[in-house]
């Protein structure tokens, strides 16, 4: 009996010593593993015009972040610099039937007096500045789509987001704080929110029976990889 036990016991010591050296990534795993809600989120404002009825495939989208930011890395990444990205399909209201489409990636920051900043950001949130206008309070009706909850406690997702692709997917509720933020999914009238889950972090605007214009009244909520 003895004998069977000790043969056993060394059977077990060479059988997990044959585990760690054939797969060493079981041994070296981390407790936890990383989520989505561990990213930074920047908002930024548009700064040039874009538009589906006469953009490109190419054709430069920039933002101007409104906040100073610290990436996973230590960068500081100062108030005013831009993020930006290249439109990769655009498609008219007329070339699409009634449906435009623009499709970009947000791929570098800009900082000035700086080498640019690689980067993998996609859009989870697009809206109208929460700022007063002409006397109306913020987040006014008149000034939000249809169908937007006055509640800032929602999450806000709007008429704009897309079935099946949750921008808010591992981002938790997070509602508007000050003038200067937007509710996850899409607050922009007639437009619709989407993103490729995929490795490429494509974001993708639909515009519902019109065509879509971006310009320096939009806002976007910017998540980084």
């Amino acid at each position: 009996m003895i004998s069977l036990r000790k043969e056993f016991t060394g059977i077990t010591a060479i059988a997990a010593a044959l585990l760690l050296t054939v797969c060493p990534l079981f041994a070296q795993a981390p407790a936890t593993a990383p989520t989505q809600s561990d990213a930074l989120v920047m908002v930024a404002k548009i700064d040039n015009k874009l538009s589906t009825k006469n953009a490109k495939v190419g054709d430069v989208l920039s933002a101007k972040i409104l906040k100073s930011w610290k990436l996973t890395d230590g960068t500081t990444i100062p108030k005013g610099s831009k993020i930006t990205g290249k439109v990769s399909l655009v498609k008219s209201k007329k070339d699409g039937d009634g449906t435009a489409m623009l499709s970009f990636r947000l791929d570098t920051i800009e900082v000035k007096g700086g080498a640019p900043i690689p980067v993998h950001g996609v859009v989870v949130a697009i809206g109208p500045s929460m700022a007063p206008k002409d006397g109306l309070g913020a987040n006014s009706v008149l000034g939000r789509s249809s169908g937007v909850s006055n509640d800032t406690s929602s999450t806000g997702r709007g008429v704009g987001s897309t079935p099946g692709l949750n921008p808010n997917a591992g981002l938790g509720g997070v509602a508007p704080k000050d003038e200067d933020d937007i509710p996850l999914g899409s607050t922009q009238p007639g437009v619709s929110l989407g993103r490729h889950l995929d490795a490429d972090w494509t974001t993708i605007l639909q515009g519902i029976h019109q065509d879509i214009d971006l310009d320096s009244e939009v806002l976007i909520k910017v998540q980084l990889k």
